[in-house]
């Protein structure tokens, strides 16, 4: 008489067991992945919103206003020449006090100038634009919009001839030769460091 062959129930239990250590190493390891995917979404999404502001910095100083300023405007006496107001004027402080303004060609109006201003508030850097016009006086920016938060420190240096970049500090700069702008943020993983460098020759 032949006897059934089968698994032991130790042997079932065994492999029960094996089965739920290996589940469980799986899970973890899937977990683990999805996490750093979504650290890297995020950090990714973090990394790509910054180039847009700083390439928006970038496009407003590269779209100031050049012979479009030496247009007749509204002066104190008659017999005075019409100034051109800086394209570009830019203030800083020792307590993260940071404001750019620029006289730029409205992008949607050819022969149309508009103000723009960039300053920091708080940890968040804000972006302001004015309502573009063909002639003198310029309104000037209303209420801007966040464009960049978790800003801890924002530096600025400006290019003078023959002395190299200087630190603009408590200080008013109008049409600078060279503009640097340092900016920290606070993330997660520490402090983050960026530079930007414009060239505003003519």
């Amino acid at each position: 008489m032949k006897t059934q062959q089968g698994f032991t129930l130790i042997e079932v239990m065994v492999a029960i067991l094996l089965m739920a250590v290996v589940s469980l190493i799986a899970w973890r390891g899937l977990d683990s992945v999805t996490r750093a995917d979504s650290h890297l979404q995020a950090s990714s999404e973090k990394s790509d919103g910054l180039l847009r502001v700083l390439n928006q910095l970038q496009r407003d100083v590269d779209m100031r206003a050049g012979v479009e300023l030496s247009e007749p405007r509204k002066v104190g006496a008659e017999d005075e020449a019409p100034t051109a107001p800086p394209a570009v004027t830019v203030r800083s402080s020792d307590s993260k006090g940071f404001r750019l303004d620029i006289i730029r060609s409205a992008a949607d109006q050819p022969g149309a100038l508009q103000r723009v201003r960039w300053w920091v508030k708080g940890d968040k850097l804000y972006r302001a634009v004015a309502e573009a016009r063909s002639r003198y006086p310029l309104p000037a920016p209303g209420n801007g919009v966040a464009v960049l938060s978790e800003v801890s420190d924002v530096q600025v240096r400006v290019w003078e001839v023959d002395k190299g970049w200087r630190q603009l500090s408590g200080n008013r700069r109008e049409d600078p030769l060279g503009l640097e702008i340092s900016l920290s943020r606070q993330t997660a993983q520490g402090v983050e460091r960026y530079r930007q460098v414009i060239g505003l020759l003519q």
